[in-house]
């Protein structure tokens, strides 16, 4: 009987020793790994969207025009009400 409850013992203190261990050496690979594939996933898109900016042939012009923006009424903002004071 003895023996199994120091057997229980060995092995729980063995678990807490692997926690430890994986807490400081697999999780920050862990993570480190899971950054990198975001990184990669991010800059594919990125890339993908023509983010990153190609070289231009010489003599070749583009013009960008602003969007026009349109502007509503002044007097689309609702009705004015006039609130009067109530007398208690």
């Amino acid at each position: 009987m003895l023996e199994f409850i120091l057997s229980v013992i060995l092995i729980f203190i063995l678990l807490g020793y692997a926690f430890r261990l994986f807490l400081r050496y697999g999780l920050p690979w862990l993570m480190g790994r899971y950054v990198k594939k975001q990184q990669e996933k991010f800059y594919q898109g990125f890339d993908q969207a023509g983010g990153r900016t190609q070289q231009k042939k010489e003599g070749e012009v583009k013009i960008k025009q602003p969007r026009k923006k349109t502007k509503k009424d002044e007097g689309e903002f609702g009705e004015y009400v006039e609130f009067e004071d109530l007398d208690k």
